[in-house]
């Protein structure tokens, strides 16, 4: 591997999208609640030694020299006009405190990582991607070095030529699982330089440095954190997903208008999804579950509450590479729904070994997800039962509340 920099964030703007926008809304609907996020390794074989725990420690105390500058406000200010001002005001002087929000210990034996984040919703919000981002540069600088940069930009000029083609409308959505900075700048290099040899497009990035560095739009939905909390300080799981929905409209008006659907599953999601709120946003996400499925029943949704599929968007943002993008965008024009598609660790985390490139230098599956809220526990139920996330007794709860036990 060529060794590459250690760095921190360079820029409080290295940062995905939704997560300033989530910030505003929470400090607008829920400005004191008290949260505790967890970090969950999806693969355990993939194991982290002292020298990455010793990189990881040392990013993560940098963030704390990482702050808004008059340019990074002026930029939001002028790009992104539904961020209000009392907000930009409000990020103008937010600052990372990781030593009093950040607890982090390395099993050596088990090479298990631990990581917690504690405290106001509206102050921690920003560390999830920050945080994902440096764990996983921290395995391949330490655990995983057998690999190289060669042959990226080739590869990333290829996959984005291959959407355009046949008129795929994607962004950049790798920031969380890149393999480090560098890989998604060439990632981003690669995508700009696409000609408009097709009739899809590169429509931008969920990074918003990368934005602002390669003059495309900065591109956001919604996290589940925002419904996962609502629901548990609210009481109803039943009612969870219009509650969140509803709230997220008040903020931005229709803006940022994304429903995210698989929180607590598709059908706990359709049954909150009246004609009032369908027409108001304008499309949905997909982000587990059969993507195929997924089409056929939101097609048959719109049609059952009296909205036209063909006036509404579906972005598709799970696991994606670029031969299921394209055939899930046939499908999708099969049934008269637009459709548009965040691609993430394919873009930013696809190497292989530099000493045998027939194998794959495979990327971490990892997350940070919301626990508790007010010392409520916070539950995901994804339409994969493997994504399930939360207290086990809770995640049985909802399930009971929503009628899916049996699902």
């Amino acid at each position: 591997m060529e060794q590459a920099e250690h760095r921190t964030p360079q820029s409080i703007l290295d940062q995905d999208l939704y997560k300033f926008c989530m910030q505003q809304a929470v400090l607008e609907h829920y400005p004191d609640v008290v949260v505790e996020y967890g970090f969950i390794n999806r693969d355990p074989s993939m194991k982290f030694n002292a020298a990455a725990f010793e990189h990881l420690r040392r990013g993560i105390a940098g963030l704390e020299m990482i702050v808004a500058t008059d340019h990074d406000i002026d930029y939001l200010r002028q790009t992104c006009p539904y961020l209000s001002a009392a907000y930009l005001e409000f990020l103008a002087t937010y600052r990372f405190n990781p030593s009093a929000d950040i607890s982090c210990t390395l099993d050596e034996v088990s090479g298990t990582l631990d990581l917690r984040v504690h405290g106001k919703w509206s102050q921690v919000i920003l560390y999830e991607i920050s945080l994902l981002s440096l764990i996983s540069e921290a395995y391949f600088t330490e655990v995983d070095t057998d690999w190289s940069y060669d042959g990226q930009l080739e590869q990333i000029f290829a996959k984005g030529a291959s959407l355009v083609e046949v008129g795929c409308s994607f962004a950049e959505f790798g920031t969380r699982r890149r393999r480090d900075f560098n890989a998604q700048d060439i990632v981003m290099t690669g995508l700009t330089q696409l000609q408009k040899s097709g009739p899809g497009q590169f429509t931008g990035t969920s990074n918003v440095y990368l934005a602002r560095k390669y003059g495309v739009s900065p591109v956001g939905t919604v996290g589940h954190e925002w419904t996962m909390a609502i629901a548990a300080l609210e009481g109803t799981y039943e009612n969870g997903n219009s509650l969140a929905l509803q709230k997220w409209y008040s903020t931005f008006k229709g803006s940022l208008g994304i429903a995210l659907t698989d929180t607590f599953g598709t059908k706990a999601f359709f049954a909150n999804f009246g004609h009032d709120l369908a027409s108001k946003y304008v499309g949905v996400r997909h982000d587990s579950g059969d993507p195929f499925q997924f089409i056929e029943l939101v097609h048959d949704h719109y049609v059952r509450v009296g909205v036209d599929p063909s006036t509404k968007t579906v972005v598709f943002s799970d696991g994606l590479d670029p031969a299921k993008a394209i055939a899930i965008k046939e499908y999708c024009d099969k049934n008269s729904l637009r459709c548009s598609f965040g691609i993430g660790t394919n873009f930013t985390n696809d190497f292989k070994h530099a000493s045998d490139s027939t194998k794959p230098s495979k990327a971490l599956n990892i997350v940070i997800k919301l626990l508790k809220c007010d010392n409520k526990f916070c539950i995901k139920l994804s339409d994969v039962r493997s994504k399930h996330t939360g207290n086990a007794a809770e995640v049985r709860r909802a399930q009971i509340d929503l009628g899916l036990l049996n699902d």
